[in-house]
C-alpha cells in the first residue's frame, strides 16, 4: 500500500514536537521502509533510538545521517555521544573534535569533549576543553563541577578553591562545593577551614546517602560528656574509619560510655573491644551520637595535634595464629603483602597488574595478595608469577587481614583500606598515590603524620604508574 510520505514525514515532525516519541518514530519509520532516506529522517530516528536507550540503533541512524551530511557538527557531536554509549570512547573523543573544528562556538560540544577526555583518564586534556565550555557560558555548574574535578585530578588544588566558591557564589544552596572546597583545603594542609567546612557534607547532596538517623543530639565537640554516653558510627569506607579510630582513646577519656558501630567486616576486628556493633544491628540507647568522620573537627585537630600514636589495632589471637600456621617459617625472602586495585568508584586508585611486573619477578621477595576485589582478568594473570600468592579467597573480615598484615615485612599498596589498616597496626607501609591524591595524603610529601610507618610514592605526573613502581624497585634494592 503505498503512503504520502510527505504528510507522514509532517505527521512524524508533528508528534516529535510534541514529544510524543513512540507515534514519531512510527511515522519516521513508515517513511523510510516506502524508501524515503536523507540526514534529518535519518538524525531523527537516532534520536529517538538514544532515547530509549538503544545506543547501538543510536549509532546507525546517526552513521547514516553523517553519509548525506558528512560536516554536521550537531550529527557528529551526536554519534560521538552514541558511540560513548556504546563504550567506544576512543572513536567518541574523535568524532567529538571534529565536531569542536566545525563548530568552536558551540558550548554543548566543548562540554562534551571535556567530559569524553576526563573518562577517558585524561583530566589534562579536558581542562582546556572545559575552559573553554565556561568561557561560552559562564556560571554553569555542571561544568564548574567537571572543571575543579580535573584540577584536583592533576594536583591542582589551589586552583579549584574559587571554582568552588564561584559556584555556591551563583547557587548559595550549592552545598556539594562547599563540601568539595572542604576536601580541597584539607588537601592543601587548611585543617581548620578543612575540617569545619567538612561537616557541611551533611547537607550536601554527595553526602545524602552518608546520613545516620539516630536519636539524640550530634556531638560536635562542645558538649561535656562527663557521666553521658556516645555512638560513634562509621559513614563512609572501611579506610576512613580505620583512619579516625585512633580517636576513640581520646573520647573515652571524656566520656561516661563509648559505642561503636562500624561496617559488618570491621567488628572482627575490634571483638576484644567493648561496646561494638555492626552496621545494622540493634544498638543500645545513647545521650549523643557522632560520626568517625566529625571526629577531627571535634578535637580540633591540626597538623601539629593529629593523633599519631600506633599501633592503635592489633590483630586478634586466634587469626594470627592461624595465618602463622597458614605461612609457615620464612624462607629468607622478604614477604610483602600487596594490594594493587583501589575502590572501583575511584578512576585513578587502581594499578593494572601487569606493571607490578618488576616487582613480582624479584628472586628476593615473595608477594602475598591482601586485596579481595580483582579487576577482569587479574585471577588468570596471578598464575603467571611464581612469587605471587593469592590469599584473596581467605579474607574472611579485617580481623583475617590484620593477621596476615602481622605477618609480613612489608605491605605496598594502593590507597585503599590496607594502608589504612598497615597504618594502624604500625606496620613499615609503602602506599602508591595518584598524581592528584586524596585529601588525607595532602598535595606533596614522603610522609604523613597520620601514619608515622608509612612512605608514599607518588605519580611524579599524571597516570605515572611505572615510574612509581620503579622508584618501589629501586628502594627494595637499597
Amino acid at each position: 500500500m503505498d503512503i504520502d510520505i510527505p504528510t507522514v514525514l509532517r505527521l512524524g515532525q508533528t508528534a516529535f514536537a510534541q514529544r510524543d516519541y513512540a507515534a514519531a518514530e512510527t511515522h519516521f519509520r513508515s517513511a523510510l521502509a516506502a524508501g524515503h532516506t536523507g540526514a534529518e529522517l535519518h538524525h531523527h530516528l537516532g534520536f529517538l533510538a538514544r532515547e530509549r536507550g538503544d545506543h547501538d540503533e543510536a549509532g546507525a541512524r546517526y552513521a547514516d545521517a553523517l553519509e548525506y551530511a558528512p560536516d554536521d557538527p550537531h550529527l557528529l557531536n551526536n554519534l560521538a555521544e552514541a558511540r560513548r554509549g556504546q563504550d567506544r570512547l576512543g572513536e567518541a573523543i574523535a568524532l567529538f573534535r571534529r565536531a569542536r573544528v566545525l563548530a568552536p562556538e558551540e558550548t554543548p560540544i566543548a562540554t562534551n569533549l571535556g567530559r569524553a577526555l576526563l573518562a577517558a583518564k585524561r583530566p589534562d586534556l579536558a581542562v582546556p576543553e572545559l575552559e573553554a565550555a565556561l568561557a561560552l557560558n559562564p556560571g554553569d555548574l555542571s561544568v564548574m563541577a567537571d572543571y575543579a574535578l580535573c584540577l584536583c585530578s592533576l594536583n591542582r588544588y589551589a586552583g579549584a578553591l574559587p571554582v568552588y566558591r564561584e559556584m555556591y557564589r551563583i547557587q548559595p544552596s550549592c552545598n556539594d562545593a562547599r563540601y568539595l572546597e572542604a576536601l580541597a583545603l584539607l588537601a592543601l594542609g587548611d585543617l581548620e577551614n578543612g575540617w569545619r567546612k567538612h561537616e557541611v557534607r551533611w547537607y550536601a547532596q554527595l553526602g545524602q546517602e552518608l546520613r545516620h538517623a539516630l536519636p539524640g543530639p550530634y556531638w560536635t565537640g562542645e558538649d561535656d560528656l562527663s557521666g553521658k554516653s556516645i555512638l560513634v558510627h562509621a559513614e563512609q569506607g572501611h579506610g576512613d574509619t580505620i583512619m579516625y579510630l585512633r580517636y576513640i582513646p581520646r573520647l573515652r577519656s571524656l566520656a561516661g560510655r563509648v559505642v561503636l558501630e562500624v561496617h559488618p567486616a570491621l567488628k572482627p576486628l575490634l571483638a576484644g573491644t567493648e561496646d561494638v556493633f555492626a552496621r545494622g544491628e540493634d544498638l543500645p540507647p545513647v545521650h549523643l551520637h557522632c560520626s568517625f568522620m566529625s571526629l577531627p573537627r571535634c578535637f580540633r585537630t591540626t597538623v601539629d595535634t593529629i593523633p599519631h600514636e600506633v599501633p592503635y589495632l592489633s590483630a586478634p589471637r586466634d587469626p594470627l595464629e592461624a595465618w602463622r600456621a597458614r605461612l609457615g617459617e620464612p624462607d629468607g625472602r622478604r614477604r610483602i603483602g600487596i594490594a594493587w586495585t583501589g575502590a572501583s568508584n575511584v578512576w585513578n586508585r587502581s594499578i593494572p597488574l601487569p606493571l607490578l611486573e618488576p616487582l613480582l619477578t624479584r628472586g628476593d621477595c615473595v608477594f602475598h595478595i591482601l586485596q579481595t576485589d580483582m579487576e577482569p582478568g587479574d585471577r588468570d594473570l596471578i598464575g603467571t608469577f611464581p612469587n605471587l600468592i593469592d590469599h584473596s579467597l581467605s579474607l574472611a573480615s579485617f580481623a583475617d587481614t590484620a593477621a596476615a598484615v602481622a605477618c609480613m615485612d612489608l605491605i605496598v599498596t594502593v590507597d585503599t583500606a590496607l594502608a589504612h589498616l598497615a597504618g594502624a597496626m604500625a606496620k613499615p607501609v609503602w602506599t602508591m598515590l595518584p598524581f592528584g591524591a586524596e585529601y588525607r595524603w595532602r598535595d606533596k610529601g614522603e610522609t604523613t603524620p597520620w601514619y608515622p610507618t608509612m612512605r608514599m610514592f607518588r605519580q611524579a605526573a599524571l597516570n605515572d604508574w611505572p615510574g612509581v613502581i620503579a622508584a618501589i624497585d629501586a628502594a627494595l634494592t637499597a
